[in-house]
C-alpha cells in the first residue's frame, strides 16, 4: 500500500517532464495562465474606478465628523481612514484571489489540460475513444452531476459527525481530508479513463480498484493546490501526471 501510493505521488512529478517532450506545451500551458490574469486585470480596473470611489464617497459623507474635528482635521481623518480601508479590502482580495486562481485555472484551463493529457496518450499511440462533441457535453453534465451529489452526500456525513465529541470531530477530518484527496485523484485520471471510453460507473471502479495509486496523486495534487505560486503549474502537472497513472495502471 505504501508504495503505490508513493507511486502516484511520484507520478504526478514525473508529468512534469513529460508534458514538456509533447509539440505545443507552451501555448497549452500559457493561454490558461494569461486568460485568468486578464481576469485580475479586469478586477483591478473595476477596483480602481468603481470600489476606490464609492469607499472614499461613503466616508467623505460622514459629515458629523466635522462638528467634532472641525473640516480641516475631518477631511484629513477621511481621507486616511478611506486610504486603510481601501488598502484592506485589497489586500484580502488579493489573497482571495491568490487561493482562488487555481479553481478559476482549473475551471478555464481544463480544455487546454485535457489536451495535454489527450497528445500524451497520442505520443504513446494509445487508442482514444472519440464520441460526438455534444454527446461528451450531455454526458460531462450527467456525469457531473452525480458526482457533485455524492460529494453532497458525503459532506452531509462529515457535518452531523462533527456533533458526536471527540471521536466524531476526528472522524470527520479524516474522512472531509480522505474525500479531498481521493476526489482530485479521480479528477487527475478521469480525463485519460474518458479517452478510453469508461462512462462515470466504470471509472469509479477503475478508481477503486486502484485507489492508492489514485490516492498518492490525489495527495499530491492537493498539497501542491496549497501553495498560490506552485499551483499554477499543479493542473498540467496533474493532467500529465494523471495520463501516466492510467497508462502504468490499465
Amino acid at each position: 500500500m505504501p508504495q503505490k501510493i508513493a507511486d502516484g505521488f511520484f507520478l504526478m512529478f514525473k508529468g512534469w517532464g513529460e508534458m514538456f517532450q509533447i509539440k505545443g506545451i507552451w501555448l497549452l500551458l500559457i493561454v490558461p495562465v494569461l486568460i485568468n490574469l486578464a481576469l485580475f486585470a479586469g478586477f483591478l480596473v473595476l477596483f480602481i474606478t468603481s470600489i476606490v470611489p464609492t469607499v472614499f464617497g461613503w466616508f467623505g459623507s460622514m459629515s458629523f465628523l466635522s462638528g467634532v474635528f472641525g473640516a480641516t482635521w475631518s477631511m484629513t481623518i477621511t481621507s486616511v481612514i478611506g486610504w486603510i480601508v481601501t488598502i484592506l479590502i485589497f489586500v484580502v482580495c488579493l489573497i482571495i484571489y491568490a487561493f482562488a486562481f487555481s479553481i478559476i485555472a482549473e475551471i478555464l484551463g481544463a480544455p487546454f489540460y485535457e489536451e495535454i493529457g489527450l497528445r500524451i496518450d497520442q505520443k504513446h499511440k494509445i487508442k482514444i475513444v472519440e464520441r460526438p462533441w455534444y454527446k461528451e457535453v450531455l454526458m460531462t453534465l450527467s456525469q457531473e452531476s452525480r458526482k457533485l451529489v455524492a460529494i453532497a452526500g458525503i459532506g452531509i456525513v462529515v457535518f452531523f459527525l462533527q456533533f458526536i465529541p471527540v471521536i466524531g470531530q476526528i472522524g470527520s477530518v479524516a474522512i472531509g481530508f480522505g474525500v479531498l484527496v481521493l476526489t482530485l485523484g479521480a479528477d487527475a485520471v478521469g480525463p485519460a479513463l474518458y479517452r478510453r471510453g469508461l462512462i462515470l460507473s466504470d471509472r469509479r471502479r477503475w478508481v477503486i480498484k486502484h485507489i492508492w495509486p489514485v490516492m498518492g496523486m490525489g495527495l499530491a495534487k492537493a498539497l501542491g493546490l496549497v501553495v498560490p505560486v506552485l499551483n499554477i503549474v499543479v493542473l498540467p502537472m496533474a493532467a500529465s501526471g494523471g495520463t501516466l497513472l492510467v497508462q502504468k495502471y490499465e
